[in-house]
């Protein structure tokens, strides 16, 4: 018998875990039990053919809410060309509702619910010793006689670490396919918390893989050359010396590697924030569901989250310099307004994390908050992503502008494009409100017709730098730029504003093809000559720049730039000329950034 298990990821990099773990458990059972993952850019006549070529005669696909319409296809056209082919589903969006799930759509055969390591064995083991009853099969939902019946849920795994190593496969023969993709691992199953609108809510309880098992998977990750690691745990921390163990082992492996973790930043304590602080620089990524800062939103979503704790936590996570920090927001939770949004927004941007993601609720199905769909006069299509459209609090007009909003945070904010300009502009023009920044770029974005088009590095600071122009000509024209009143930008902030932005498109564009809204640089080509000369000294690179000793100066001249700006980038309140020196190195390298004081130029130091 040959049993293909497969499913459709988001993208070519992810790979599925829950599939290994499947193989992994029953790869000792006398079948052909393979696994091929696609991703959903592929079409599904292609997907199809791919499978029927194999000639299974079980398919088990994995579902989740971004692949169940393109799998639901993909199923369709095996069961119209090959009728006898067995097709199963699993995965949380089949999970729930299984009974109806079945009976709308009749080329599935199966779906196993919930957790399936288990009942999914049991089933193999049936359908290779040919007594299959599936009666007796937990978690399975079936067809009998034209009925739907879905047998009670099985036990929960106690003993996690009775499943084989997920990986193995992977690793074997010096394969090298993972090196290259991310990774998924967990410490544990289920979650602490019970939050209305999650998946983890539906889950009892934790259950945890021993320290010694994930010490020694983790050991073959890495010695197979993974290079990045995401924790699909719930709430990493939620064992604070579990998670300390953990941190502490990685860390002392000194990988060239990365790790992502989900945390509740608002349960560090002391011990944990005092070697958060000491991980090694752009080792670990730690991700931070914030939600909302509004208490009232927070307890009608069944979350108890305390927003000074957390911000200040945030705070200390970043006094190291050394994690990424990603925020999490959701628009559309009970009762929260637009308002509440913005003032959500605006806290979570004032911390200045790496990346801000502004999501928008999903009623899935399993979840409480599904179940409150009335209560909250909550408008959705019940369909995959099952999205919010609109509430009793917030319209679809106001959501389709927050998802305006989103589309430029993630041009502009979480790209870290322009910070030093974006700073400056927020400041000087929206009342160091970053949502109104973006509220109000959005709305000129949509009038200009560029929501809809591709966007280059280039032309995302062409229309930065056109926008800043537009807010002075409204300015001028005495015609308020939005709903909120904000302070003025003059024509003379607008020209430091190009100035700040200038830097920021010199530390990302090596060409001197400048766009015409660029100032003029205020050095001759002489002085800019004379310059490079003396700062590519040894002795200077050496005391101001270290990182580039290992240059030599010909290579220094040849790969860098130089520019004199009237403010120091990171702090332009005060009026304090700075001299750039942007080395950009061969293709392909990140450049490197040095703000120096002109006064180490001979022919400057009169004046500075």
């Amino acid at each position: 018998m040959r049993v293909l298990l497969t499913t459709l990821n988001a993208k070519y990099i992810h790979v599925n875990l829950a599939l290994r773990y499947l193989k992994a458990y029953c790869q000792d059972l006398p079948l052909c039990l393979e696994l091929e993952e696609f991703t959903i850019n592929d079409y599904p006549s292609q997907i199809a053919a791919a499978i029927y070529q194999r000639q299974p005669d079980l398919v088990a696909f994995s579902c989740y809410i971004w692949n169940l319409e393109a799998t639901l296809r993909v199923i369709e056209i095996l069961k119209t060309v090959k009728p006898e082919l067995t097709l199963l589903c699993g995965g949380p969006e089949v999970s729930f509702d299984t009974a109806a799930f079945l009976a709308q759509n009749p080329t599935v055969d199966m779906v196993i619910c919930g957790e399936g390591e288990l009942p999914f064995r049991t089933l193999l083991e049936q359908l290779a010793a040919g007594n299959f009853t599936p009666a007796s099969i937990p978690s399975l939902a079936y067809r009998q006689g034209g009925t739907v019946r879905v047998n009670p849920p099985a036990e929960p795994l106690k003993q996690l670490d009775r499943l084989p190593f997920p990986y193995a496969a992977d690793l074997s023969g010096n394969r090298q396919e993972l090196q290259q993709r991310t990774v998924y691992y967990e410490c544990s199953r289920g979650c602490p918390f019970a939050c209305s609108f999650c998946l983890s809510s539906t889950e009892k309880g934790l259950r945890y893989f021993s320290l010694e098992r994930i010490k020694d998977d983790l050991t073959r990750l890495l010695a197979g050359g993974v290079r990045e690691i995401k924790f699909v745990d719930r709430t990493f921390n939620a064992h604070k010396k579990r998670a300390l163990a953990i941190w502490e082992f990685l860390v002392s492996l000194k990988p060239a590697a990365r790790f992502y973790f989900e945390i509740a930043a608002d349960h560090l304590d002391e011990e944990l924030l005092a070697f958060l602080n000491r991980v090694p620089p752009g080792l670990f990524q730690l991700e931070i569901g914030v939600q909302t800062i509004d208490a009232a939103v927070n307890l009608r979503c069944n979350r108890r989250q305390n927003w000074q704790r957390l911000a200040k936590n945030i705070r200390r996570l970043q006094q190291g310099g050394n994690l990424r920090l990603h925020l999490d927001l959701i628009a559309g939770l009970p009762g929260e307004d637009y308002a509440g949004i913005a003032k959500s927004f605006d806290a979570v941007a004032a911390l200045q994390p790496e990346e801000i993601q502004l999501g928008f609720l999903k009623l899935l199905k399993g979840t409480a908050i599904r179940e409150q769909a009335d209560e909250f006069g909550y408008l959705f299509v019940d369909r995959p992503p099952y999205e919010v459209l609109a509430s009793k609090t917030i319209s679809y007009a106001e959501m389709l502008r927050l998802h305006r909003i989103e589309s430029l945070i993630k041009y502009y904010g979480n790209s870290h494009l322009a910070d030093h300009a974006l700073s400056y502009l927020v400041a000087t023009a929206f009342g160091g409100s970053y949502f109104a920044f973006y509220e109000t770029l959005a709305d000129w974005w949509q009038k200009q017709g560029l929501l809809r088009q591709g966007h280059s590095q280039r032309k995302l600071y062409n229309h930065l730098a056109n926008f800043a122009a537009s807010l002075v000509a409204a300015e001028q024209k005495n015609s308020p730029n939005s709903r909120t009143g904000y302070t003025s930008l003059n024509a003379a902030r607008l020209a430091f504003f190009y100035q700040l932005l200038k830097f920021d498109f010199l530390c990302r564009d090596r060409s001197h093809n400048w766009p015409d809204w660029v100032p003029p640089s205020p050095l001759t080509k002489a002085e800019r000559s004379a310059c490079m000369a003396e700062l590519t000294a040894p002795e200077v690179i050496a005391k101001y720049m270290p990182e580039l000793t290992t240059e030599s100066p010909t290579n220094l001249r040849r790969h860098s730039f130089i520019e004199l700006f009237p403010c120091h980038p990171d702090n332009p309140q005060q009026d304090k000329p700075t001299l750039a020196f942007f080395y950009y190195g061969p293709p392909g390298r990140q450049p490197e950034v040095y703000c120096l004081s002109p006064a180490l130029v001979t022919s400057f130091r009169r004046h500075y």
